[in-house]
């Protein structure tokens, strides 16, 4: 249930990113596919992007 509303909000609120650590669940490509063409399904057509905070993680 948790893991739906995170992603009913960056949806809905238009989020760049939805950073988890839950790689079983949430931060995997198979889920980010998944997700992106219920979105586009429902009407949402803003990006959709899940990743780890590893991935977004940099130095200036």
């Amino acid at each position: 249930m948790a893991d739906s509303l995170h992603i009913a909000y960056s949806t809905i609120f238009q989020m760049d990113v939805l950073l988890s650590w839950n790689f079983q669940h949430l931060a995997n490509i198979n889920k980010e596919q998944k997700i992106i063409i219920l979105n586009k399904t429902l009407g949402y057509n803003y990006p959709f992007r899940m990743a780890n905070p590893l991935e977004v993680y940099f130095e200036e």
